[in-house]
């Protein structure tokens, strides 16, 4: 079909902005060529992290207003999919993560200052930006989104911001999830999830219910991969811009939350379940029991019951856990709180408690703040009830391993279960690694772990982990 007018000058807007993108930061070619573009009637710009769609008219619109403005848009959406916004959609309030994801890119874009990304409104937003900054660490999605859920800001206020920072559309994200995407794409692994899914309908007897699992099961297969090709597609444009930087071509440049891309997040429960060694306990197992022996005894032989040799069950207890609280100025009280009620109702779930537990609860900073050991259940409840956080100094993580290590050399062994650290990261490391297991906890996506020890272990988590 041939192309029209509107079309090719479209087409030819398109290729200068991603010649200006490529000259200024030449990692970007892999970024650009890892989208297809696609024309559309569909309004304005909007990527599913496979192709990005366009309206001619709304490209030529663009330029005509501002020549630098498809250089912008364009770097916009790409950016959305090396810092893998188009796959993190499950979250309750999407217009706030909407918003969140929009601030987040166009604060990395103004932090790069490229002349061919200029624009009237980078003034107003680093005004927002600079607001938002004196309570949110590093400016990721996910931190901005829950700074703005937290914050008390004004409906009218939240619109304005929207208008401000959004320049893509992101509805395709959510249609992903409901498998309505598919209708804009004709790239050949999508044309075989359709026929995949195609084929399940025209099958007798399968029900709805098995056609939304194989489509599911098709289009995450396919959404997996691709996250995984961005993911790889970031560290090579950090490394560029990082270089440029130290050439002095580029100054104020942020690339911290790109960085935090390949930062994996796990789930803190299933982490703790794993955590918490096996321990035998001397009960029988109602499993194993055998009754009809015993009952056939008591019948047979005059109340003699027949027993097998007993076996035991194993069950998940604690002997000595030692959770140790980043009490810096650094880290907040209401995550912290957040942390340790989820730790207790993880705990209290799947019975992790006996007789023999010892929790030590370690308050720390740059020094050892506060010490409680519980020993059951209610004690831990009624120290939640009363927590109140001691320190807010630096952060110094060596008294706590070496007050670990104390009680580690003095117990029997496998008495000691281990250390879990909550923190932020940033502080002085003991240099050896310990006897015993340990790992730290971060509350930030975007930290940069190379700033660890190598036989320091990270597990990255959430706001989002701790409250649900």
């Amino acid at each position: 079909m041939e192309k029209t007018k509107t079309e090719i000058l479209a087409d030819e807007i398109l290729l200068k902005a991603k010649t200006e993108l490529t000259g200024s930061i030449h990692s970007l070619i892999r970024a650009i060529n890892a989208l297809e573009f696609v024309p559309t009637n569909e309004e304005d710009v909007f990527t599913n992290a496979k192709s990005l769609f366009y309206n001619p008219n709304y490209i030529l619109l663009r330029f005509k207003e501002n020549t630098c403005s498809v250089n912008r848009v364009l770097l916009h959406s790409i950016l959305h999919c090396m810092l893998l916004h188009p796959f993190n959609i499950d979250f309750k309030d999407t217009s706030l993560w909407n918003l969140a994801t929009d601030i987040c890119v166009e604060n990395t874009i103004n932090s790069w200052r490229l002349s061919c990304t200029k624009h009237e409104k980078d003034v107003m937003q680093n005004a927002v930006i600079n607001e938002i900054s004196k309570n949110v660490k590093h400016l990721s999605a996910e931190n901005i989104y829950y700074y703005l859920k937290g914050a008390e800001i004004s409906e009218e206020a939240l619109k304005m911001y929207s208008e401000l920072f959004s320049d893509d559309v992101h509805k395709i994200w959510y249609k992903n999830k409901n498998f309505a995407f598919f209708e804009f794409s004709d790239d050949e692994e999508t044309v075989e999830a359709r026929s995949i899914y195609k084929m399940a309908d025209n099958r007798q007897g399968l029900s709805n219910k098995s056609n939304d699992k194989i489509m599911r099961d098709a289009v995450n297969n396919a959404a997996k991969e691709e996250k995984e090709e961005w993911r790889k597609v970031t560290p090579t444009v950090v490394s560029d811009v990082e270089a440029l930087k130290k050439q002095g071509l580029m100054s104020g440049v942020d690339t911290q939350v790109l960085k935090g891309v390949n930062n994996d997040k796990y789930d803190y429960s299933k982490f703790l379940k794993k955590f918490i060694s096996l321990n035998e306990t001397m009960e029988i197992n109602d499993d194993e029991f055998d009754y009809i022996f015993y009952t056939y005894g008591l019948k047979m032989y005059s109340n003699m019951p027949i027993i097998e040799p007993l076996e035991y069950v194993e069950s998940l207890k604690v002997k000595k856990l030692f959770i140790a609280i980043d009490t810096s100025g650094s880290v907040k009280g209401n995550i912290v709180e957040n942390f340790i009620e989820k730790t207790y109702n993880i705990l209290k779930s799947t019975d992790f408690f006996s007789c023999k537990t010892e929790i030590h609860i370690i308050q720390c900073d740059s020094e050892i703040k506060e010490i409680k050991i519980l020993h059951d259940e209610k004690e831990l409840e009624e120290y939640i009830k009363n927590l109140s956080l001691k320190g807010f100094g630096g952060t110094d993580f060596r008294p706590v391993f070496q007050y670990v290590d104390e009680i580690f050399t003095s117990s029997q062994q496998n008495e000691v279960n281990g250390l879990i650290y909550f923190t932020d990261g940033e502080g002085v490391y003991p240099k050896q690694m310990p006897k015993f297991k340990s790992v730290f906890v971060i509350n930030d996506s975007c930290f940069d772990k190379s700033k660890m020890p190598l036989w320091a272990t990270p597990l990255f988590i959430d706001d989002n982990d701790l409250i649900r």
